[in-house]
């Protein structure tokens, strides 16, 4: 069956960059890293009925930062409807469509870097706010690599074709299919990779993106068109944020973005 979207174009606001903070002479990352393979039991968490893929992404990040650097919390169905309606404050995941269910006016999608800047500022459902949040320069491979090897995870926003649902239900790696026409906007959580492919999670499942439809192209738009890295407080004191960002950089980046000092608070326990 057809599975839902529910990404909106992006805003493409100022933002802090990751290759800015990339720390030179950061450790080379490793030639083939899965984050994504130590965890079974996905879930769908309404994108099969609702255009949510954005608080979906929230949960997985939330979930797989969590497992890999504490303790493992998943957000629960709940939290997901309340970080969605954040942007889509009308919808009632009980209504109708008729009225303001899934499926109706009130079920219009999340933009991804809105949708990071209330995590920053306010803070998830799971009472976790965002240190910070930075966009990565998709087209560059090696920098997604280390965005991956630094932080675990990608928060991704893609272009989903027509016959990539059907790659998914046969369990194929998504490719850029010559003729096949873009069906919707897609978050994801991207995990790891191989030497040549980008593995992510959708629709409770583990799959990945060939290099086809990571450079693809159709009709002028990229397939893949934005990556944010969000800097989470499980992140800071690991050996891959302190060896791989550079701090002061950051900092300055900050300041030079909001005007505002960037506030690190401590280590999140373990």
């Amino acid at each position: 069956m057809p599975y839902k979207y529910g990404r909106r174009a992006p805003k493409n606001a100022p933002a802090l960059r990751f290759g800015g903070i990339l720390q030179s002479g950061a450790p080379a990352s490793p030639p083939i890293q899965d984050n994504l393979a130590p965890l079974t039991g996905w879930q769908m968490l309404g994108n099969d009925a609702v255009g949510d893929c954005n608080a979906v992404t929230w949960a997985n990040t939330r979930r797989l930062v969590t497992a890999t650097l504490t303790t493992e919390y998943y957000p629960n169905q709940a939290q997901v409807w309340q970080f969605y309606q954040t942007q889509n404050p009308n919808f009632d995941p009980n209504g109708t469509k008729e009225t303001n269910g899934p499926g109706s006016s009130a079920d219009q999608g999340m933009d991804i870097q809105t949708g990071l800047e209330y995590l920053q500022s306010t803070g998830g459902p799971d009472g976790v706010k965002a240190v910070a949040f930075a966009k990565v320069d998709h087209t560059q491979i090696a920098e997604v690599k280390a965005a991956l090897a630094i932080f675990g995870a990608l928060w991704l926003g893609i272009q989903v074709l027509d016959a990539n649902q059907q790659e998914f239900s046969q369990g194929k790696a998504w490719t850029d299919v010559r003729g096949s026409a873009i069906d919707g906007g897609h978050a994801i959580l991207g995990g790891g990779y191989t030497a040549e492919d980008i593995k992510f999670i959708t629709w409770a499942q583990e799959t990945e993106f060939a290099r086809s439809f990571w450079d693809g192209v159709v009709q002028g738009n990229s397939l893949v068109e934005e990556a944010w890295v969000a800097i989470w407080p499980e992140h800071l004191g690991t050996k891959g944020f302190e060896q791989g960002v550079n701090q002061a950089q950051l900092a300055a980046d900050y300041l030079a973005l909001t005007g505002q000092q960037l506030v690190m608070p401590g280590p999140a326990s373990s």
